[in-house]
């Protein structure tokens, strides 16, 4: 049996001692972690944060929540004008005009100015979730004001003038629907 120098300096009667001793070395390195990796991303804390601003708005712009509605994902829909017929559904064709800004008001896209709506296959995953998810909840001459979380946008990395983790509001009427 090998014996461990360091350990034979205990008494005898010391093996409590020495048992003590070891599980120390042993707590000490068990307690050692790996420092944060500065890549991934803390997707669950951004939600609650981008929750907490979004609430922040609609007190500081005096939005009325009762006529908001959350979804399970997180995306905020308020219809502003009511439209007629069923529901968008998934794989239809929505032709719409829309009007995006993030939460501080600052426009980076706006299909007016365009002078031409943007039709989009609802479902598909060619557009932002919070679009799929917010199209399939209106109908044809709805307006509507989408509220979207930075997950529901564009995430992390943002897209071209939109930053990373911006929320996003959309004002958006749907045309019609094929």
């Amino acid at each position: 049996m090998r014996t461990f120098p360091f350990l034979t300096n205990f008494s005898k009667k010391g093996i409590l001692s020495k048992a003590l001793f070891l599980l120390l070395v042993a707590a000490s390195f068990s307690a050692c972690k790996e420092p944060k990796n500065p890549y991934v991303f803390d997707t669950e804390g951004q939600k609650l944060k981008d929750e907490l601003v979004i609430r922040q708005y609609f007190r500081a712009n005096n939005v009325d929540t009762t006529k908001v509605v959350r979804t399970e994902s997180g995306l905020y829909y308020l219809n502003v004008t009511p439209g007629t017929g069923d529901l968008i559904k998934a794989g239809e064709i929505a032709d719409v005009h829309y009007i995006g800004t993030n939460i501080w008001g600052n426009e980076f896209d706006n299909s007016y100015n365009r002078g031409s709506s943007f039709s989009v296959t609802v479902g598909a995953g060619r557009v932002i979730k919070g679009w799929d998810e917010g199209l399939q909840l209106m109908k044809v001459g709805e307006e509507a004001r989408l509220f979207v979380p930075s997950h529901l946008g564009y995430g992390p990395r943002g897209s071209g003038s939109i930053p990373g983790n911006s929320i996003l509001i959309f004002d958006m009427k749907v045309l019609r629907k094929r």
